[in-house]
């Protein structure tokens, strides 16, 4: 399973994500090939939002629906599934103990309202605290409150949160970490960014027409047409877009708000499908 990772945040947050965002495009996958499916992929909140413009999404996000639909279409076995929700709560540069009093009501939206002590990091400035453990057994819980200071400018306070693991009920589930999220963020009246991640086992080895129908099974659920793809031997990568799915990104001065993978590995013979809205990132 992966692990949300913070340490780089000490930089220059959204210069270095969209640095990393730009890597995914061209040569990120190709640095993942020998990976487990499962392994550490870098936080996406900040580099979406230095890089993409992001539509308007209404309250009943049809995002879970569609993607767990997609991923039945393209035969695979849903294995674990992410949420990643990430928000400015405001433009202003906080202290240490300012942000510990808003890591405490944010974790007690969580549902966490026994956790007082975090790890917490502090650098000129970059003020922030951390916290990871199980929301429930077998799903793992990522949470962050970042404030840095702008060059010139006021600064910027940042509520990040990341939900992974192995589900029990699905879509209906994903659904539930969709709302509980939500309620993290109510009372600074901010509707979060969220990033879906899905991945899904097929048995065996696919040939590479094999792996291209499988991905196509993928996009034609989602109605989607292809915008960029990375292949190689045992792996395959496309970006696409679809007006079904309402928050999109611009990339290069092109929308894409869907990413689907499949990857083969041999430690345990099996391909690894994973599809992600607005994209996948970092290694898998």
């Amino acid at each position: 399973m992966r692990r949300f990772s913070f340490n780089f945040l000490r930089f220059n947050f959204k210069i270095f994500l969209l640095i990393v965002l730009l890597l995914s495009f061209t040569g990120g996958l190709a640095l993942a090939r020998h990976l487990h499916p499962l392994a550490a992929r870098t936080s996406r909140a900040a580099s979406i939002q230095a890089a993409s413009t992001v539509q308007a999404v209404d309250r009943d996000d049809p995002v879970p629906h569609l993607l767990f639909n997609a991923l039945t279409a393209g035969g695979a076995r849903l294995e674990t599934m992410g949420l990643e929700a990430w928000g400015s709560l405001n433009s202003t540069f906080m202290d240490g103990e300012a942000i510990q009093d808003l890591a405490g009501r944010a974790a007690t939206a969580l549902g966490l309202e026994g956790i007082t002590s975090f790890t917490r990091q502090d650098d000129a400035g970059f003020h922030a605290l951390f916290w990871e453990g199980e929301l429930q057994p077998g799903v793992v819980l990522y949470f962050s409150l970042q404030s840095l200071a702008g060059a010139g400018e006021g600064g910027e306070t940042y509520l990040l949160i990341n939900l992974e693991g192995q589900p029990k009920q699905g879509e209906g589930e994903m659904l539930a970490w969709q709302e509980k999220v939500r309620e993290a963020f109510r009372p600074w009246q901010v509707e979060p960014h969220l990033i879906y991640n899905l991945t899904g086992v097929i048995p065996g080895k696919l040939t590479p027409a094999e792996r291209e129908q499988r991905a196509r099974a993928v996009l034609a659920a989602l109605a989607a047409e292809k915008v960029e793809g990375v292949e190689d031997e045992e792996l395959l990568s496309i970006s696409a877009y679809t007006p079904r799915l309402p928050r999109s990104l611009e990339v290069a001065g092109r929308p894409v708000n869907a990413n689907v993978a499949l990857r083969y590995h041999a430690t345990d013979d099996n391909t690894y499908l994973h599809l992600g809205s607005p994209l996948l990132g970092g290694e898998y």
